[in-house]
């Protein structure tokens, strides 16, 4: 007995041979089993209960989805680094010949660093004791402090971002967290922390240099030099006081933070759509490849 398959293929090389014959300009390119856009279009007519299932599913599971997961809302803040003082840099020079850099606000890039370092984030969380607010109670049994303090700073560091603009010149701080209260409080706590940070580092250079200039004068017999001194000392007295008052020392707040009204998360109607989109390639995928299977299972082939 001959199997049905090898029938079959010899069948369809007659075919093919009487159709060279007839028409030698289209030679291998012609067969039945080409499939053109009229054939796609039955395929996923013929297997369209199987892809709108698969569709409802993926969407009614994503919509479902969406709406369990909890609601996040971003605080923001802008600042603007202050420049530094013109009336100090005659001073420099001066200043770099007894070891000391000319008083000056502080730069953008030492803010940013600032705003982005793990100190600050620490002295954030155990100032304002953040850790009941950010945790469930139960969360840290059986943990070090050492735990503690790096949970706390590992939360911050994924709620709080920092961003540049350069051509503006600002920092926006913002915040995102499913209580709207609580981001905009991590924000005003952050900049509250910031500010003192800038400005006590300030003082503390500040006075160091005055003590270390003081001491200089007895040691210098130029009447020059020893009035670049108390010059020196003055302004590193005037710094220290300007650190002192702490507002716009450091930086000036374009936009102080508000509580939002609107949550950011979870874009409900953006998840919807893509999960159509992708639930319905994925049903186009799946009828074909039935499609495929169904035609090898009845030409025979395993």
């Amino acid at each position: 007995m001959f199997n049905s398959g090898y029938i079959d293929k010899i069948k369809h090389y007659i075919e093919r041979g009487k159709r060279l014959e007839e028409n030698p300009g289209k030679a291998e390119y012609a067969d039945d089993d080409e499939i053109n856009l009229i054939d796609y279009v039955k395929v996923v007519w013929k297997r369209r209960k199987l892809i709108i299932g698969i569709v409802v599913v993926v969407v009614i599971a994503t919509t479902i989805y969406a709406f369990l997961q909890p609601k996040i809302y971003e605080a923001t803040a802008v600042i603007s680094p202050v420049g530094g003082r013109t009336d100090l840099g005659a001073m420099s020079a001066v200043a770099a010949s007894f070891g000391l850099a000319a008083p000056a606000a502080a730069n953008v890039t030492e803010v940013v660093n600032v705003l982005k370092s793990d100190i600050l984030k620490d002295r954030i969380v155990k100032k304002y004791n953040l850790l009941p607010v950010l945790f469930e109670k139960d969360a840290f049994n059986g943990k070090t402090e050492d735990q503690k303090s790096w949970t706390g700073i590992k939360t911050l560091q994924g709620i709080l971002k920092v961003n540049y603009a350069a051509k503006d010149n600002t920092i926006t701080i913002s915040a995102q967290y499913k209580d709207p209260k609580i981001a905009a409080d991590l924000i005003k706590y952050t900049l509250e922390e910031l500010t003192e940070r800038m400005s006590s580092e300030a003082r503390r250079v500040s006075e160091t240099n005055q003590k270390y200039l003081e001491s200089q004068v007895d040691k210098t017999l130029d009447p020059f030099i020893r009035t670049k001194i108390y010059t020196m000392v003055a302004q590193q007295i005037e710094t220290s006081m300007m650190a002192e008052v702490k507002e716009n020392f450091a930086f000036k707040i374009i936009d102080p933070p508000r509580v939002p009204v609107n949550a950011i998360k979870p874009k409900k109607r953006q998840m919807v759509m893509i999960s159509f989109v992708v639930s319905l390639f994925l049903g186009i995928f799946a009828a074909f490849g039935k499609e495929y299977f169904v035609k090898i299972k009845e030409k025979g082939f395993k």
